[in-house]
């Protein structure tokens, strides 16, 4: 298997500098094979697929969410919360101080076993799905050069989002960013519930 997967990418390597002829194995893939199953979303066990939409949305928002894996019930708080909670042990001053300090009441995630942590999305994400939505779109197509052109610039975020508010583009780049992001999320989801199989096996 590992020689015949060797001898693809050899293939792929050779061919990689002629646009014809990898633009006829990308359309091979996409007509032929079912790419979508590969996806992680697509990988991971249903019953944690439906939150996986509502973590990321939260995420973006430069929420901390907080996932129980046993009940798949998702509780969320703001980052500047996440470092009083991390820098104390006792749980019920924790929970005494997010609600006398801050007004924070949702705090059910400090009484659950292993949660699984989601930290915000890093600040130059948003930038890197800017840039593979854009580069993703045909090369006929007319907003790609201004796309790139608004990247390249002083005030890409700006820039981009009013030429896709402008455009027809607009639900294209919607759909497009909330796929990566679920994936990403499902991802990181996936590899969470991989260590805690392990630390179970290990138990």
């Amino acid at each position: 298997m590992n020689n015949l997967f060797d001898r693809i990418l050899r293939i792929i390597e050779e061919v990689q500098d002629d646009e014809q002829q990898m633009q006829q194995i990308l359309d091979y893939l996409v007509s032929e094979v079912d790419l979508e199953k590969y996806k992680p979303i697509n990988q991971l066990p249903e019953k944690y697929r439906p939150v996986v939409n509502e973590i990321a949305q939260y995420m973006d928002m430069g929420m901390i969410c907080y996932l129980n894996p046993e009940t798949v019930k998702l509780s969320f708080i703001p980052q500047e919360l996440f470092y009083d909670i991390e820098g104390s042990d006792d749980v019920e001053e924790i929970k005494k101080q997010l609600d006398d300090v801050h007004g924070w009441q949702t705090v059910e995630f400090l009484d659950w076993d292993n949660p699984i942590v989601f930290q915000p999305f890093p600040s130059n994400q948003s930038f890197r799905i800017m840039e593979k939505f854009t580069h993703n779109l045909p090369n006929d197509e007319n907003l790609r050069p201004k796309l790139i052109n608004a990247l390249q610039n002083r005030k890409p975020f700006a820039n981009f989002g009013r030429i896709i508010d402008n455009s027809d583009l607009r639900e294209d780049w919607f759909e497009f960013k909330r796929e990566y992001l679920d994936n990403l999320v499902a991802e990181d989801l996936l590899m969470e519930l991989e260590n805690l199989k392990e630390d179970n096996n290990e138990i």
